[in-house]
Parts: structure tokens; sequence; C-alpha cells
């Protein structure tokens, strides 16, 4: 419950070399001044589940060690610095429930070791840049509950060791790429409540790990994206889902 900004001291002319800094789930407000940049040594900055404000210092993109961050949960807003792209150290991106705005930046596809990658729950527009396809290394993509519009590249098969995909509640639109079969690794899918065309691949239905699947297959009379395997079936207008069990 501790409250208040970050002190100043924290920030005077690098007096330490802080390797973790932890305050998450607190009540700090402020906004996150620009000198975090001089922690050079930071491999793990937390400070989600605050009252945080303002734009993200784009001097985070200097710390070169960093590996792990968590963002979410604050009133961080304005765009992402693409000079994030920069941290190609870093295998965790919890950004999720701030209200970021502007599109995603093409240089996050330059984060070549990140493995999670969360940014839901916000006020962002635009694409998936294609950069973010190069991320071959990714266990959890999950850009959900935003404005996202344009398609789902065939670029995702790259994905290989993706075993979360997380897309639900945009605006996306287009096939439902084929290239979504060759995910052998994946075991969760949210499709549902966009603006895909056409039927979800019936190939995914084949894969080993698949637990979890849910599309726009309501109504069932007449399927948006007819899917053979579903777990839940959703109506994009109704926004409503009906369990299936199919798997």
């Amino acid at each position: 419950m501790l409250t208040g900004t970050i002190p100043e001291v924290f920030f005077a002319d690098n007096q330490f070399s802080l390797i973790l800094l932890n305050i998450g789930d607190n009540l700090f407000e402020g906004e996150l001044d620009n000198r975090i940049g001089q922690m050079t040594d930071l491999k793990g900055l937390f400070l989600f589940e605050n009252s945080f404000e303002g734009p993200l210092p784009s001097e985070i993109g200097l710390l070169n060690f960093l590996s792990y961050t968590r963002m979410n949960g604050n009133e961080f807003s304005g765009p992402i610095p693409s000079e994030l792209g920069r941290l190609r150290q870093l295998t965790e991106f919890h950004f999720q429930e701030n209200p970021f705005s502007g599109t995603i930046p093409s240089q996050l596809g330059n984060m070549a070791r990140m493995q999670d990658f969360r940014l839901w729950g916000n006020q962002l527009s635009g694409t998936i840049p294609e950069e973010l396809y190069n991320l071959n290394g990714l266990a959890f993509l999950e850009i959900r509950d935003t404005k996202l519009t344009g398609t789902l590249s065939a670029s995702v098969g790259q994905l290989t060791n993706l075993v979360q995909l997380r897309l639900s509640n945009n605006q996306l639109t287009g096939p439902i790429p084929d290239q979504i079969q060759e995910l052998g690794k994946l075991q969760l899918a949210w499709l549902q409540y966009n603006r895909f065309e056409g039927e979800v691949p019936p190939g995914i239905c084949s894969s080993p790990q698949l637990v979890i699947l849910n599309a726009d297959c309501l109504p069932i009379d007449d399927p948006t994206n007819p899917c053979l395997c579903c777990t839940a079936c959703c109506n994009r207008e109704e926004r409503e889902c009906e369990l299936t069990r199919r798997l």
C-alpha cells in the first residue's frame, strides 16, 4: 500500500547500480523520470499495478541488459516508444491494461529473445506489424481487446514456438491464414470477435497440443467462420459464446 512517487535519489547521478527494481502492486503515482535510462545495469523492471501516468520515457530503450519488464495495470498514455526495439535481451514484455495510443512500433520486431508479449486492453490502432512475426521464440502473443485492423499475416506460421495466441475483440479482417495449422505447439487460440472471413483452417484440429480454440462460428445454421473443432463458438454481433467441447 505504498504511495507517492519514486524518490529522486533513485535517479540522481547514477549513485548505485540497480539490477532489479520491483515496486509492483502498490499505489505509486506520477510520471516515470526519464533518468531511468541511467540505470544501465537493470535486468528487471517491474512497475505493474500502480497509478503511474504520462508518457513512457523513450530512455528505457537504453537499458541494454533489460530482460524482464512489467508495466501493466497503470495509466501510461501516448505512443509506445519505438526505442524499446533496442532491447535485444528482453524476453518478457507486459504492457497490457494501459491507455497507450497510436500504433504498434515495427521496431519491436527487433527484440530477438522475446518469449512473452502482452499488449492487450489499450487504445492502440493500426495493423499488427509484419516484423513481429520475426520473433520466432514467442510462446505467448496477446494483443486482444484493442482496436487493431488489417489482416493476420501468413507469416504467423513462423512463430513455431507459440503456445498461446490471443487476438480476440479487435477488427481484424480477411481470411484466417492456413499457416496457423503449422503451429504444432499451440495450446490456445482466441480468434473471436473480429471480422475474419471464411472458415477456420481445418488442419488446426490435428494440432497435437491444442486444448482451447474459440472463433466466430455462430449462428450454427449460418456460421461466420465455420469451425470443425472449436471448443467455443461465438456470435460477433451479439457478443456471446457457447461451449461446444469439440476438441
